[in-house]
């Protein structure tokens, strides 16, 4: 008997070796088919996992069936957007999708959640005269020490060097006006890669006025002492800098940059890439950075004045 016994133990022994890596790398695929990039982080709060677009990955806190439960976030701009606690039930074998009905909570056909009955009401309806608002035939003065490019507004597009005048005049409503420039820091004698930054005019408007004059002290910079940081991108698409600090450093999706000095506060940084559509495009990435930001992160949705460059 005991010969006997001895073979069993040794045979079990076998199979739970052979079964065990099965056992411990069983994990359910994760599959994010949204636009936007996502994170999931467990429900404890012991692991995460970001999610470019409209990919999968097999996540290490997530059962291979059964209940699962974790926390969902997304990203808006630079703000991170959290879309609370999401409940899905793992099927052996099966793909667990994230959907954007989870992303903004909107619940699927047929499971509308009802509010009991609801009074509808005619709303009163008021007859309100448009008031006509008084405007100016202005040009665009650039008095500054600094080439600029206006970003928005009644002059989007108009780029004007140092005591430069815009062709043509503009119809602009009178009263306060904001426009945000672009403007060049770096003389052309003196350029070293080329360094942007944003600024914003503040100004109002008279009837009688020709020109809309820009000098130094308009432009407030949208930016705080120098800091020393690094970027990693989340962007699901190839990019290259164009100008500043990181002048001809390419990135992939999950690539770092190179240490180099931003501005604390508000930064704007050219790019060149190859859009979805094989057309090559012009664009800037805008974000904040702060002493806190080690690393940097650059979204999609950091990208900024995309235009498709001629070719």
């Amino acid at each position: 008997m005991k010969p006997m016994k001895k073979m069993i133990m040794i045979v079990i022994a076998v199979v739970a070796i052979f079964f065990a890596p099965a056992v411990v790398t069983a994990q359910a695929v994760i599959k994010n088919t949204t636009s936007k990039v996502v994170t999931l982080k467990a429900a404890d709060g012991s692991a995460e996992i970001t999610m470019q677009p409209r990919s999968k990955a097999r996540v290490s806190f997530a059962p291979f069936s059964g209940a699962f439960a974790f926390d969902l976030f997304y990203f808006e701009g630079a703000s991170e957007k959290k879309c609370g606690r999401i409940n899905k039930t793992v099927i052996s074998k099966s793909e667990v999708e994230i959907t954007t009905s989870d992303l903004y909570g909107i619940k699927p056909t047929g499971q509308a959640k009802t509010e009991g009955s609801v009074k509808t009401t005619t709303p009163m309806q008021i007859n309100l005269q448009k008031r006509e608002v008084p405007t100016a035939t202005v040009y665009l003065l650039n008095s500054s020490d600094f080439t600029v490019v206006c970003l928005d507004g009644p002059f989007e597009g108009i780029a004007l060097k140092p005591g430069q005048k815009s062709k043509k005049a503009y119809t602009v409503p009178t009263g306060q006006i904001e426009l945000t420039f672009k403007h060049d820091v770096e003389k052309d004698s003196s350029a070293h890669g080329r360094k942007y930054r944003q600024s914003v005019y503040s100004g109002i408007i008279t009837q009688d006025q020709e020109d809309l004059d820009i000098a130094n002290e308009n432009l407030t910079e949208m930016g705080g002492t120098p800091l020393k940081t690094y970027a990693k991108s989340l962007i699901p698409f190839k990019l290259v800098f164009t100008a500043g600090p990181w002048k001809g450093q390419a990135l992939r999706f999950g690539d770092v940059t190179q240490k180099a000095e931003l501005n604390e506060g508000f930064n704007s940084l050219a790019i060149q890439f190859v859009g979805g559509d094989g057309l090559k495009y012009q664009a800037d990435i805008e974000v904040i950075a702060t002493k806190r930001d080690k690393p940097l992160i650059f979204r999609e949705m950091d990208i900024k004045n995309k235009k498709a460059i001629k070719q």
